[in-house]
């Protein structure tokens, strides 16, 4: 047991570190794009990284629904995780940090267009409990998070602010912006990818590869997330379900976290903000989709009529004790209150209260199912 807590604080200790040059290499790639761009798309593309791989861990490695359960428990409780404490975690950053005078603006716009095309992935993930979870399932979910992304392009870009180097108290020499200085030993213990390989140097090419060597890292922390989640959803005897909608929903979503902080910070809050819808599309549609519709071409559509264990009593009477059913129907109300709260109030000390005391009684109400 306590193996695998230090396995999961290592891959979390991975994860939160690599988060930090990956965005600086993703605010480089889009230091032309308008605010509102870089977060629902490279932020939440990059920061939803480990749900994907979890996902697909867990249904390759079991080959089964219980696997598939896994992944889709990660997913679930990463998204509710993600639209709830993110923006309140980084509201409550900005209100310690930076004083009660301090505003994060929520732009109503863009979170009545994110929350509708979050609303509608799970509306069509829903299709499977009426289609299977097969090939074609997969296929629209993926083409659903191909239109969000051409729709956010088509109604975000504005090249107009650049605001990279301003942003970031970054230096520029000779044309080439200078980043994370520190001892070398430093810099591989909180893994700052820039000073490592390129000597802090900032370029197309350094932050290209810096994307593409996160990735690959914490692929590896994904890897020891999914051990140390199995092992300890074992030793406590309840379902891997159950385990991985808490610690892996939360263990992933740390980087996602880091990210709308850091944007925060920078005060593009649009970005912060559409960081956490963004990353839950694309965990819905590419994280659920992608494996699915891999693994479903080579082994078949996911037999869905394997009930998963339960730890509660609603569902003796409710659904027919369907978790997966009832799980995705929570969230659409839980989504769309939380989504309701964020376009009628703005972001102050209450209304994030409120957004926790919603995401307690989201959990609880899952468990007591």
């Amino acid at each position: 047991m306590l193996f695998s807590i230090l396995i999961l604080l290592v891959a979390i200790h991975v994860m939160r570190k690599c988060a930090s040059s990956f965005d600086i290499a993703a605010s480089y790639l889009t230091r032309n794009l308008g605010e509102g761009i870089k977060g629902p798309t490279i932020n939440a593309v990059a920061s939803s990284l480990p749900e994907l791989l979890i996902s697909s861990m867990f249904l390759f490695y079991f080959k089964d629904i219980k696997g598939f359960s896994a992944g889709y428990g990660t997913i679930i409780g990463s998204s509710a995780f993600n639209i709830a404490l993110i923006p309140v975690i980084s509201f409550v950053y900005l209100y310690i940090t930076k004083g009660k005078e301090k505003v994060f603006q929520i732009n109503k716009r863009i979170v009545k267009q994110d929350a509708l095309f979050l609303l509608g992935s799970i509306t069509i993930l829903s299709l499977g409990f009426f289609i299977g979870v097969n090939f074609y399932l997969a296929l629209l979910l993926i083409l659903f998070y191909f239109v969000y992304i051409f729709y956010v392009f088509k109604t975000r870009v504005d090249k107009k602010d650049k605001k990279f180097i301003k942003n970031h108290n970054l230096k520029l020499s000779d044309k080439i912006t200078h980043v994370e200085a520190g001892s070398f030993l430093s810099s591989v213990f909180n893994f700052k990818l820039f000073r490592i390989f390129f000597k802090g140097n900032v370029t197309p090419l350094t932050s290209t590869l810096v994307v593409l060597i996160s990735v690959f890292i914490i692929g590896g922390s994904c890897y020891l997330l999914v051990l140390a989640t199995e092992n300890i959803s074992h030793i406590l005897g309840v379902n891997l379900f159950f385990g991985a909608f808490i610690i892996a929903a939360i263990a992933s979503s740390i980087p996602d976290t880091i990210f709308s902080i850091q944007d925060a910070k920078n005060d593009k809050f649009i970005d912060s903000f559409s960081n956490a819808y963004g990353s839950n599309i694309f965990d819905i549609c590419i994280g659920i989709g992608l494996p699915v519709l891999v693994y479903s071409s080579i082994y078949g559509p996911i037999n869905m009529n394997m009930p998963i264990e339960r730890i509660g009593w609603i569902g003796d009477s409710v659904l027919g004790g369907n978790l997966f059913m009832w799980s995705l129907l929570i969230l659409f109300f839980f989504t769309a209150l939380v989504s309701l709260v964020y376009y009628k109030r703005n972001l102050t000390l209450k209304s994030a209260v409120l957004i926790f005391l919603l995401y307690l009684s989201f959990i609880i109400t899952l468990l007591i199912f």
